[in-house]
């Protein structure tokens, strides 16, 4: 049997269960600017943000020519 039929909903679940164990409203305040959104959805931003910053020194840490 194929691992992803088991595997994607699997996670899709465990998503899902975050999103509302998480659903408290925060506010995020940088400087002159605020945000107020779902704890779960500034997780999540935060680690997109995170894997995006990984990406690029991952990137940057290759030697030159390769």
């Amino acid at each position: 049997m194929n691992s992803r039929l088991i595997v994607t909903p699997v996670l899709l679940l465990l998503v899902v269960l975050f999103a509302v164990q998480n659903s408290e409203t925060v506010e995020v305040a940088f400087l002159l600017w605020g945000l107020s959104l779902p704890r779960s959805i500034l997780i999540l931003l935060v680690l997109a943000i995170g894997i995006v910053v990984g990406l690029f020194l991952r990137g940057a840490a290759r030697p030159i020519g390769k």
